[in-house]
């Protein structure tokens, strides 16, 4: 669901995807709890149950989110003329703004459209995020060279058409600043 308030544009999570997350994040668990403490295979049991281990520690941990996403009602993903909010997975960027913005672009990762931000300071950026969030963040960066990245799967509106709206919000403000700064140079000298 999505809502445009003057110059904001909202993204709300689609219940639908989140309620799918759901389901496969509960499946990845049990099948965890199955590879651990299946007695039928005793041949490789400490095999089965290290991965059995990491399914429930990473798919538990998906599941926790999108449940907490499925509950809270805030948005996934606000535009404005001032920048954009992030909130639509677990290393979404937050907010940022404008002036921080060095290059958009669209590409595709493992058969995923994405809107890739590329932000002047990545190290300030980066430093500013707690420590797993702040890992996958720079490893996406190193992937693809965007230190943010925003997939379809948490946003109703359909990502070209986002891309868009962002890429002319964020034109439109490098405007407005460069208009500022020639203003103050000519009526400072």
């Amino acid at each position: 669901m999505s809502t445009s308030y003057d110059q904001q544009h909202v993204e709300y999570p689609s219940r639908k995807r989140m309620a799918w997350l759901t389901v496969g994040a509960a499946i990845f668990v049990a099948a965890g709890f199955f590879l651990m403490f299946d007695d039928a295979s005793a041949k490789g049991s400490a095999i089965s149950s290290v991965i059995g281990l990491f399914s429930i520690l990473f798919f538990g941990l998906c599941l926790c989110y999108s449940l907490v996403k499925m509950m809270k009602k805030e948005p996934s993903f606000v535009v404005d003329e001032h920048g954009f909010m992030d909130s639509s997975s677990y290393a979404s960027g937050g907010l940022i703004a404008w002036r921080d913005v060095e290059n958009m672009f669209m590409y595709e990762f493992m058969g995923q459209k994405m809107i890739g931000v590329k932000l002047w300071d990545e190290k300030a950026f980066l430093d500013r995020q707690n420590g797993m969030k702040r890992k996958l963040m720079a490893v996406n960066s190193n992937i693809v060279d965007a230190t943010v990245s925003i997939a379809q799967s948490s946003i109703t509106l359909p990502l070209d058409q986002l891309y868009v709206m962002m890429v002319e919000r964020w034109k439109r403000s490098n405007k407005r600043a460069n208009e500022g700064s020639n203003y103050d140079r000519f009526h400072n000298e």
